[in-house]
């Protein structure tokens, strides 16, 4: 038999349960924690993933850029690396840490 509760009447189950079977609410406990962690679905953990790729490929591309003004001998500026590498201002702005820099080194 299935039955479907919310969240709430699945905390006011379990607490009923917990003064007379232990063991039946820890498994209660135990399924409603999976529950709660398969939240994350596969369309959530794929725009991580796709987030995590395109932020490595505009790192790629800021660190190019930041090599190739340096060997044009020209002023590195957020201005200029956007331009060289192609990535906008906000983009380049983002990533101008000392960890980008420290890359390019």
């Amino acid at each position: 038999m299935r039955i479907t509760l919310n969240d709430d009447e699945v905390l006011e189950l379990m607490r009923a349960i917990s003064k007379s079977n232990y063991s039946l609410y820890t498994k209660l406990q135990k399924q409603f924690n999976d529950d709660v962690s398969r939240d994350i679905t596969k369309k959530q953990s794929s725009i991580k993933e796709a987030t995590k790729a395109r932020e490595h490929t505009a790192k790629a591309k800021i660190i190019n850029a930041i090599n190739i003004l340096r060997l044009e001998n020209r002023k590195i500026t957020i201005y200029a690396v956007a331009k060289v590498s192609g990535c906008s201002y906000n983009t380049a702005k983002k990533y101008q840490s000392k960890e980008v820099l420290h890359e390019c080194d």
